[in-house]
């Protein structure tokens, strides 16, 4: 009866890290579903797998008239670490990019008012980015997304064409949406350059204290 019981849990919460954290959704309580539910939970788990990424909103720009730069996708997901990083990387492109695009990638997990006021961070959280970046930048497009994180920035660097995907190595900002193992996800599998965006170790590069 024990081995029943562990090979019905393993098989619901297996079921639903491979499948349903695959479609971007982030809520714990899959887990617990997928634990009471075990093997029944395979077919839902695989239909929300499924479900793929949906844009919720694109404002673009032109690219620059030149159009000889490197066209780039800036990956936004609102820690602090994660900004500062991305922001230092991005100040580096200054007259060498003729197109920015900034992304953010939300939850499908939620109903349409959480959806709705995530979204509308989202937006918020771009603006802020875009009128912060240096006017050698050319003014950036911005599109939010619904989705898995690596899925998302994926779709829209294909959709847009660029050079190159910027994005921070870890943080967890915006629903804790720009993992680590999302920046590594995208390092692996996409066919486009990634530069990963990550500040110094602190305790690496301050001086030794005196003893």
């Amino acid at each position: 009866m024990l081995l029943v019981v562990m090979v019905w849990l393993a098989t619901g919460l297996l079921t639903a890290a491979v499948f349903v954290t695959r479609g971007g959704h982030r809520n714990l309580l899959w887990y617990l579903v997928g634990g009471l539910l075990g093997p029944i939970f395979v077919p839902i788990a695989v239909e929300r797998g499924r479900a793929g990424t949906r844009r919720v909103e694109v404002r673009s720009r032109p690219p620059a008239p030149t159009g000889t730069g490197l066209r780039v996708l800036v990956g936004v997901d609102g820690s602090p670490d994660s900004d500062r990083a991305l922001r230092a990387v991005v100040r580096t492109l200054s007259g060498t990019a003729s197109e920015l695009v900034l992304v953010a990638v939300t939850s499908p997990d939620l109903v349409d008012g959480e959806a709705t006021d995530e979204e509308r961070r989202a937006r918020r959280m771009l603006d802020e980015w875009a009128d912060g970046l240096p006017a050698e930048l050319p003014p950036p497009s911005i599109e939010v997304v619904v989705g898995h994180p690596a899925d998302g920035l994926l779709a829209v660097a294909e959709s847009r064409d660029v050079d190159l995907l910027v994005v921070g190595r870890g943080g967890q900002g915006l629903g804790e949406r720009l993992l680590g193992s999302v920046a590594e996800d995208l390092a692996h599998r996409s066919p486009r350059a990634v530069l990963l965006g990550s500040l110094p170790d602190r305790a690496a590069s301050s001086p030794p204290r005196a003893g």
